[in-house]
């Protein structure tokens, strides 16, 4: 059986990332997951190599109503209050232990709100903004040193409506559109990991 390519590749996000899998940020005592949604953002460009300086940007821009996984009811589920994501950024120069990396990328956040964090070597944490009946995100990074580098997506967590703080979500943040190049990763391997399946993580070289 294939791996998880979401147990390998998300560069270890989830065990980084607390604040959206808490009850903290409203209706604390009612954490069921109700809902079960999937949500697509993107990386572009998705070269496997760029050059120091360069921006890469990750983009999500979706609709506020979405299907769900479970039982296919179209929810809408506009008035977040804490839909966002961890993005995680690690370098790949030694296996099984990727360096934390967020302090070798220049951010630049064109759409969403930054929130503060703990831990600043490795993630940095952002909600989503709605606009127009749609979730938005923007990013761009630029890489201010050499290396082979991986940044990804958290899954976003017990995701309430400010005008529904108990019925909870869970989103599932993938990447589409995106060549992902799993094959930067040493910690992949093709032979017994599902490499066509997306995830919401991506790879790339800086030199």
């Amino acid at each position: 059986m294939a791996t998880k390519i979401f147990t390998v590749a998300i560069l270890l996000i989830t065990a980084m990332t607390t604040i959206f899998s808490t009850c903290k940020k409203g209706g604390l005592g009612c954490a069921n997951t109700v809902y079960n949604f999937k949500i697509a953002g993107k990386i572009y460009p998705d070269k496997d190599s760029i050059h120091v300086g360069d921006t890469v940007w990750l983009e999500l821009n979706v609709p506020t109503s979405f299907t769900d996984i479970t039982s296919n009811q179209i929810v809408d589920f506009s008035e977040a209050g804490n839909l966002g994501s961890a993005i995680g950024f690690g370098e790949y120069s030694v296996i099984n232990n990727p360096i934390p990396a967020a302090n070798s990328f220049i951010d630049v956040l064109v759409t969403g709100k930054e929130i503060s964090n703990a831990n600043t070597a490795q993630i940095r944490e952002f909600l989503f903004e709605e606009k127009n009946n749609r979730y938005v995100f923007k990013l761009g990074i630029i890489p201010n040193e050499n290396g082979i580098f991986g940044v990804g997506f958290s899954n976003a967590q017990n995701v309430y409506r400010n005008s529904d703080l108990c019925t909870k979500a869970f989103f599932k943040i993938i990447l589409e559109n995106t060549h992902q190049h799993y094959y930067l990763n040493p910690n992949i391997n093709s032979s017994n990991t599902d490499t066509t399946k997306p995830s919401g993580s991506y790879y790339f070289k800086v030199y």
